[in-house]
């Protein structure tokens, strides 16, 4: 399998999480001190400001840390899981209009990425996840469920536009799965109206399609327009 990925854009969220943590602290030091040391004063508001401001950057740095620096992050899990595949299996991370792209001989894959961890239930056509301590003191660091179904939809139609806008076939059919790549998660699903997997499940979702066939010319079109879009070269990629 080959591997296309943006390792600037992941170093640059990287950045951008430990500049936020500690600014964030900061800003909730500062907040401290000024209330300690102005509360007769009528400046106390300003320790307010500070630790508003303390909570919010410090969040947003976590929220980069979470998904750019812990580790698995998620490009690292989906490479792991589809380990074994040969080398005209190509997985873009981060290089194209979606987070993530599996441009396979049996057609192309969306892989909408989830890092929530816990017990994960799908059951009467929603996402319910169970109540935990933890949760609630990282509540604004952690990632929303939000609506997962309706989002690996809008990059689907992010991608067949981008397709369709460089002269691809627009009929083509772009397969789509939602990948809970966080070690904690526990998923509990019933009759999803797409396959939802671990990163154990995605290898044998991908191998289902095995009937399937993308015409050798319209693979080559697609991977020629990736790799341009990603500003990939042969000799620079990451192989296994």
């Amino acid at each position: 399998m080959q591997i296309i990925i943006d390792d600037n854009r992941i170093a640059r969220g990287a950045r951008i999480g430990k500049i936020a943590t500690f600014a964030g602290l900061g800003f909730l030091g500062v907040g401290l001190i000024v209330s300690l040391f102005l509360q007769e004063s009528s400046l106390f508001w300003l320790s307010l400001v500070f630790l508003v401001l303390g909570v919010f950057v410090s969040s947003l740095g976590v929220g980069n840390m979470n998904r750019w620096v812990r580790e698995p992050r998620a490009d690292q899990a989906l490479a792991d899981a589809l380990k074994g595949f040969d080398d005209r299996y190509l997985l873009y991370s981060y290089v194209l209009p979606v987070p993530h792209v599996l441009l396979s001989p049996v057609g192309i894959w969306v892989l909408a990425a989830m890092g929530q961890d816990g017990v994960i239930r799908y059951e009467d056509g929603r996402f319910r996840r169970n109540f935990s301590l933890m949760r609630l003191l990282r509540f604004m660091a952690e990632e929303g469920m939000g609506k997962p179904f309706a989002e690996v939809e809008g990059q689907v139609q992010d991608l067949r536009s981008f397709l369709t806008k460089h002269g691809v076939d627009g009929e083509i059919e772009i397969q789509k799965v939602l990948v809970f790549y966080n070690p904690a998660a526990k998923l509990e699903v019933s009759d999803p109206p797409l396959p939802v997997v671990d990163p154990k499940g995605l290898k044998k979702v991908i191998r289902k399609e095995k009937d399937s066939k993308l015409p050798g010319d319209l693979y080559k079109q697609i991977e020629d327009l990736f790799d341009e879009e990603a500003g990939w070269f042969e000799d620079e990629d990451d192989q296994e």
